[in-house]
């Protein structure tokens, strides 16, 4: 029993050394944070500051951008410039910017986009985005659209990268919507010194009468096929009372909304109806009635020409070359009295005629793409492009600070341009307008009569029904 009773003491005995040891292996962890973890050890080289191994881990992976914009050569410079300002405060991010020419753009996106080569950021018409969006051709812009950046957009604008819902697919960059530029001396020996603008679709009849009916020279050459040279080589003869650009059916909406005071953004909608009894198709009979004393010209530099030498009433052209012409004329040709007319700007909506920045759905550097284009189409840039471009911005902000600026949309904040959506915001707005380009075009060369544009018309919206 003694025996039994020595071996029980012994292993208490051992228990109890156990538990001292486990006592004084654990005693250094007591006061350690119970809710951290302890970090794993980095060795740091000897004489290396911590600091500089903090830097290594944040340090970005550096990104390589492409970009290409379907700009003109003095766009392209000016936005060469402003990419290098870019690339000072962002080292981590090179930037290769191509340019193709605007007259190749769509099908140059299209082809890139459909064969996956497009580049990380396009530059794109505003009314192109839908189309790609819906195609699968880009990501969503929305994180772009930094702190007010959204709010600062007209609907105008916003409507036309809107698609599917609320997210936004292209960041819009500039606009240039058409307007009149008169020749001032003429309009008020015409219709004498008491008239204001705009005219009445009474006054465009008497202007157009005036100019038609002094002339049957002229209709025979507007029939004849259309060169950039047709209008400048006419250096004598009757006066025409509009010049526009045969190509661009912008020009041509501009000009009926200015006359009719209608908007356009809905002629899709009304199965060809716009073209008969309404005030649109009121003003478009006024011009096929005197047609022979238009002149058709395909650059600004043209239309520009036959202003300056007193060879047309009044001219459409890009706000942008208005502006321009405006200010060029005052210092070259005092005596040439020119006055814009941007009165159809007071209508619910007129085309924008803007471009939009967008990313490609084939990127791999999508936040390099938001960096890039949120910087690039900052209030800065806007305000640079209107200075040296005469580009218009989007940014409301930009506009209440201006007071040049402000004039020239002095109701931007009620119900008129650019405050309203565009009814013409489906993805097959290129393709309309791509219908509409080609019969404006057959009708200014004198291909098509009225009555054959109006046929055509009607055959182009059923033939888009077709294919919804």
């Amino acid at each position: 029993m003694k025996k039994v009773t020595n071996v029980a003491r012994r292993k208490i005995a051992l228990v109890l050394i156990l538990l001292g040891m486990m006592v004084l292996i654990l005693s250094p962890w007591s006061d350690a944070p119970r809710h951290q973890a302890s970090p794993p050890a980095v060795a740091i080289p000897q004489g290396e500051p911590i600091t500089a191994a903090i830097q290594q881990v944040d340090l970005q992976e550096p990104a390589s951008l492409s970009v290409v914009v379907a700009m003109d050569e003095a766009s392209f410079k000016l936005l060469a410039e402003q990419n290098i300002a870019f690339r000072h405060k962002h080292s981590d991010i090179t930037v290769t910017l191509t340019r193709i020419d605007p007259e190749d753009a769509h099908r140059y996106f299209e082809r890139a986009s459909s064969l996956e080569e497009a580049a990380d950021v396009m530059l794109l018409k505003s009314e192109w985005v839908n189309e790609f969006a819906a195609s699968g051709y880009l990501l969503p812009a929305d994180a772009a659209f930094v702190g007010k950046a959204l709010t600062e957009q007209f609907d105008a604008l916003s409507s036309l990268v809107k698609w599917n819902g609320s997210l936004m697919w292209g960041v819009p960059l500039n606009i240039d919507p058409y307007v009149l530029v008169w020749n001032e001396t003429l309009l008020r020996e015409w219709l004498g010194d008491g008239v204001t603008l705009p005219l009445t679709p009474e006054q465009w009849g008497t202007v157009a009468a005036r100019s038609t009916g002094s002339s049957s020279a002229t209709g025979a050459a507007v029939d004849a096929p259309i060169t950039d040279s047709d209008a400048s080589q006419k250096t004598a003869g009757p006066i025409s009372w509009l010049t526009i650009d045969p190509y661009d059916p912008y020009a041509l909406l501009s000009w009926l909304e200015n006359v009719s005071g209608q908007r356009t953004d809905a002629i899709w909608n009304d199965a060809g109806e716009n073209w008969t009894t309404t005030p649109l198709g009121t003003a478009l009979s006024l011009f096929d009635t005197n047609k022979a004393g238009v002149q058709f010209a395909t650059t600004p530099d043209s239309a520009e020409n036959q202003l300056l030498q007193g060879q047309t009433l009044v001219a459409e052209l890009p706000y942008s070359e208005a502006a321009r012409l405006l200010v060029e004329a005052e210092s070259n040709s005092p005596a040439m009295k020119l006055k814009l007319d941007h009165s159809s700007w007071k209508l619910s909506y007129v085309w924008p005629r803007g471009t939009s920045y967008v990313i490609s759905a084939d990127t791999s550097v999508e936040e390099a793409a938001i960096t890039w284009i949120t910087e690039m189409t900052d209030a800065p840039i806007q305000i640079a492009n209107e200075q040296k471009l005469g580009l218009l911005p989007v940014y409301r902000s930009i506009y209440d600070n201006d007071a040049r600026l402000k004039n020239l949309l002095p109701a931007r904040s009620g119900q008129t341009f650019p405050n309203q959506a565009s009814l013409a915001v489906d993805p097959k707005l290129p393709v309309r307008m791509k219908q509409l380009e080609n019969l404006w075009k057959s009708y200014a060369s004198g291909q098509f009569s009225l009555d054959e544009w109006k046929l055509a018309w009607t055959e182009s919206l059923a033939d888009l029904q077709r294919h919804d």
